[in-house]
C-alpha cells in the first residue's frame, strides 16, 4: 500500500514538473496582456466615426514584421469601410494581392476593387455590391493564406486573387530582406505565435540586440530597394524552387478553405511588363566561356543599332546556344525577332528572358502554371489576365502602352484586369441576371482615376525609377514644376500636407467651380465609395451624377436616402 502511494506522489511530481514551465509561462503571458504589453493587429477594424462599419487596419502589416520598426511605410491597405453585417441582398467581393491588385501607384481609385465595384454597381444598380480590398505592396502567399480565416468571417460571396509576383522577395519571401526564415514550416510559425505577447517580448528583446534593426530601414529608400535581399536567384536554382514550393503549398491551402467554406474563388494568371523591361540582372552558366558569350552579344547589339535585325538574330541565337540561362541573350534574340516582325516567336523569348532575370521582381511564369494547377485541384475558376493584356497590347506583346515599369499597369493596363474579371463574373453568370452588361467603353469612359491620381501616380513611379534597381545608386527626385490647381493640389498630396480626402474635395470644388460637371462627378462617386457613411456624399454623388446624365446616379439616391432615414429613426428612438 505505501509504495503505491509513493508511485502515486512521483506520477504527481513529475506531472508538476512537467506542466510547471507550462504554468510559468502562461502567468507571464497573462501578466504581459494584463499590464498592456504588445499588440494584435487584426485584419480590420471598427470605424470610429461610424458605428456598424468596418475597415482594413492601416496597421495589419506590422503582424508580418519580425521586427515592427522595420516596417515599410509604404505598406499599407487603402480603409475604404462596409458595413460589419452584411445586408440582404448584397453581393459581397473580397480582394486579395500584392501591389498590382491594389493599384500601385494609383491605390483605390485604379485598383482591381475600385474599378470592379464601379463597373458591378453600374451594371446591377439595384444590388447593392461591395468590393473589400485587402491588397497592399510587397506582400505574398503568406499574408493571403493568413487573411483567409478573417476574410470567410465576412461571409463574401466571392473572393478575387490576383498575386504571385512577391513570392522571392516579397515580404516573408525565400529572398526577402523582410523574412521569419527561408523554410515554410519556420515561417508558419512565426505567424502562428505572433499574436503570443511573450513572443512578442522576445521579438523585441532580439531587435534591441541586433544592431542592423536599429536602423531605420526604407525611410528614404524605395520599397524595392528594402525588401531585396537575395538579389540573384538563378532559373532552378534550390532557392528559385523553394519560392515555388511555397507559392504552391500555400495557395493550395488557401483555395482548399475557400472551398470548404463554400466560397467561389476567382484566381487570375499574373502580367508583366515584357517587350520594355530588360532584365535587371543576367547571370550565366559557371562553365559558359564568358568572354565569347560578350562577343556575342555586343556584336548582337550593334547589328540591332545598326538596323540589321538579321544579323543581330543569327548573333544572339549563338548566345543561346552558349548559355541557356543567359537572361539578356534571350532578351536580344527577342528584340530581334520583334524588329523583324515575328511577334509570336518574339513574345515567347521575351517570356524566357524574363524567367532568366535573376533579380525576382517580376514572377516567371512557372507561378502561373502553379495558379493553373492549385486552381483546377480545388475548383478555382482562372481568369487568364495575362492573356487579356496580351490580346490589347500592340503586336500581342505586353510592354509600356499598358505598364508603368517593370510590372505595375498604367490605368488602361488596371481597366483591363478589372475587364477580364467583370467577363469572368458574367461568364459565371454570378450576382444575378447579365441583362445590361456595362460596354467596355463606356466602363472605360467612367473609370474613377480622377486627375489628381493621375498625376499622384505618375509621380511615384518616377520617385522610385530614382532608385535600385532602375538605378545603381539612388538620384535626387525632380519635382515637377505646379501650375494647374489640379497639379498644386497632388502636388501637395504627393509631398504629404493633405490627406486623400481633402485632397479629393478640393478638386471636387474646383471642378464646381470650373463648371465641369463630368469630371466633379467622377470625384464625388470617388468619394461617395470611400465614405459609404457620409449621407451628404451619397448625395453629392446623385446630384452631380445626374446632371451627367449618368443612369446610375438613383444608387446613389438610394443610398442618401437609407441614410438619412436611419439619422431620423435613431433621433426618434424605438
Amino acid at each position: 500500500m505505501a509504495e503505491q502511494i509513493s508511485k502515486s506522489r512521483q506520477r504527481i511530481f513529475v506531472l508538476l514538473t512537467i506542466l510547471l514551465p507550462f504554468a510559468i509561462l502562461a502567468l507571464v503571458e497573462g501578466g504581459l496582456r494584463l499590464s498592456g504589453f504588445g499588440h494584435a493587429y487584426p485584419l480590420f477594424v471598427e470605424v470610429k466615426e461610424a458605428p456598424g462599419y468596418l475597415r482594413a487596419n492601416r496597421h495589419v502589416a506590422r503582424r508580418f514584421m519580425v521586427d515592427e520598426s522595420r516596417t515599410p511605410r509604404a505598406v499599407w491597405i487603402r480603409p475604404v469601410p462596409f458595413l460589419r453585417k452584411k445586408e440582404p441582398g448584397t453581393f459581397r467581393i473580397v480582394v486579395q494581392g500584392g501591389s498590382s491588385a491594389e493599384g500601385f501607384p494609383y491605390d483605390y481609385a485604379a485598383s482591381l476593387s475600385g474599378m470592379l465595384q464601379q463597373r458591378l454597381q453600374s451594371t446591377f444598380p439595384d444590388r447593392k455590391i461591395e468590393v473589400i480590398t485587402t491588397a497592399m505592396s510587397a506582400v505574398n502567399s503568406y499574408t493571403l493564406l493568413d487573411f483567409t480565416n478573417e476574410i470567410i468571417e465576412l461571409n463574401p460571396d466571392a473572393v478575387v486573387i490576383y498575386a504571385g509576383h512577391n513570392e522571392y522577395v516579397g515580404i516573408l519571401g525565400v529572398g526577402s530582406g523582410l523574412s521569419a526564415g527561408r523554410w515554410r514550416p519556420v515561417t508558419l510559425a512565426f505567424l502562428s505565435l505572433r499574436d503570443f505577447r511573450l513572443f512578442q517580448l522576445m521579438q523585441r528583446a532580439v531587435a534591441w540586440w541586433n544592431s542592423d534593426s536599429k536602423r531605420v530601414h526604407g525611410k528614404d529608400r524605395s520599397l524595392m530597394a528594402t525588401t531585396a535581399r537575395e538579389r540573384e536567384i538563378a532559373l532552378n536554382s534550390s532557392l528559385y524552387q523553394r519560392g515555388l514550393e511555397q507559392f504552391r503549398s500555400n495557395l493550395s491551402t488557401i483555395l482548399s478553405r475557400y472551398q470548404r467554406a463554400g466560397v467561389p474563388a476567382l484566381i487570375g494568371t499574373v502580367a508583366s511588363n515584357e517587350r520594355d523591361q530588360r532584365p535587371f540582372i543576367s547571370g550565366q552558366s559557371p562553365q559558359t566561356d564568358e568572354a565569347l558569350l560578350q562577343r556575342h552579344l555586343d556584336a548582337g547589339q550593334k547589328s540591332l543599332e545598326s538596323g540589321q535585325a538579321d544579323a543581330a538574330l543569327a548573333e544572339f541565337d549563338q548566345a543561346v546556344a552558349l548559355d541557356e540561362l543567359s537572361a539578356e541573350s534571350f532578351y536580344g534574340r527577342a528584340q530581334a525577332l520583334d524588329r523583324l516582325g515575328r511577334f509570336a516567336e518574339a513574345r515567347d523569348a521575351y517570356l524566357a528572358a524574363k524567367d532568366r532575370d535573376q533579380l525576382r521582381f517580376r514572377a516567371p511564369e512557372a507561378i502561373n502554371q502553379v495558379i493553373r494547377e492549385v486552381a483546377s485541384e480545388y475548383g478555382a475558376h482562372v481568369v487568364d489576365v495575362q492573356q487579356a493584356l496580351a490580346d490589347a497590347a500592340r503586336d500581342g506583346i505586353i510592354g509600356n502602352d499598358l505598364m508603368l515599369e517593370h510590372l505595375h499597369p498604367n490605368t488602361r493596363g488596371y481597366f483591363l484586369i478589372a475587364d477580364a474579371y467583370y467577363d469572368a463574373f458574367r461568364k459565371l453568370g454570378m450576382i444575378g441576371p447579365w441583362d445590361h452588361p456595362i460596354s467596355r467603353q463606356r466602363a472605360w469612359e467612367a473609370v474613377p482615376v480622377t486627375e489628381v491620381d493621375r498625376l499622384y501616380g505618375d509621380w511615384r513611379v518616377r520617385y522610385i525609377m530614382t532608385d535600385w534597381p532602375f538605378e545603381k545608386e539612388q538620384v535626387a527626385f525632380e519635382f515637377p514644376a505646379a501650375h494647374t490647381t489640379p497639379e498644386k493640389i497632388a502636388s501637395a498630396y504627393f509631398r504629404r500636407r493633405i490627406g486623400w480626402p481633402t485632397a479629393m474635395r478640393r478638386l471636387l470644388d474646383y471642378y464646381r467651380s470650373e463648371g465641369n460637371v463630368a469630371e466633379a462627378a467622377k470625384v464625388a462617386r470617388s468619394l461617395a465609395e470611400s465614405f459609404p457613411y457620409r449621407a451628404e456624399d451619397q448625395l453629392a454623388a446623385y446630384e452631380l451624377l445626374a446632371e451627367a446624365g449618368r443612369p446610375e446616379a438613383e444608387i446613389y439616391r438610394r443610398r442618401a436616402d437609407a441614410l438619412e432615414s436611419g439619422k431620423d429613426e435613431a433621433a426618434v428612438g424605438p
